[in-house]
């Protein structure tokens, strides 16, 4: 606020209350430095919710505390705001993954019904690789999501995984 937003306000208040100091320049001075980054419509808001609920003369610390609580209010409903935006988009993101899921699940039946494969078995092989690609793996420290490497860096050929991450696939699900 400016001093002549402290003015304007210290004059509202005393026709309220005729214990509020008049505006000489030392209170004006005082009251400017004290609320200087206080908006002058809330710290109107601060006075009047002030005067609805005590009878005390308002002090520049009862419009400060009021500003804190607006701020704070504000980004409350902020960061809620944004809660609520991650969780819908989390959820459309699983539905998403569910929906390739699936279709990754009607692919593998189709390729092991061409390869003469029975495609119960394929869906459970697919689980399978599902499942510790899940984990993390203990012995080449894969993380999920990527294939576990031999000595040399390069993905392992012979076997899926690493025994030691089947075994973590397996405890954790």
């Amino acid at each position: 606020m400016n001093r002549g937003e402290v003015a304007a306000l210290l004059g509202a208040a005393s026709a309220v209350d005729a214990r509020i100091p008049q505006p000489d320049p030392d209170v004006l001075t005082m009251w400017t430095g004290i609320l200087d980054d206080v908006p002058a419509d809330v710290a109107g808001a601060a006075v009047r919710e002030h005067y609805r609920h005590s009878s005390e003369t308002v002090m520049p610390a009862d419009i400060v505390a009021f500003w804190r609580m607006i701020r704070r209010e504000t980004a409350e409903r902020r960061h809620e705001a944004e809660l609520r935006a991650r969780r819908t988009a989390r959820q459309l993101d699983d539905a998403g993954l569910r929906a390739i899921r699936d279709g990754v699940t009607r692919v593998t039946a189709a390729l092991a019904i061409t390869r003469g494969v029975d495609p119960e078995y394929a869906e459970a092989e697919a689980d399978a690789r599902r499942a510790y690609l899940r984990v993390p793996c203990p012995y080449c420290r894969a993380q999920p999501g990527t294939r576990c490497t031999g000595p040399g860096g390069k993905p392992l050929t012979k076997t899926p995984a690493h025994p030691a991450r089947l075994d973590a696939a397996l405890t954790t699900s």
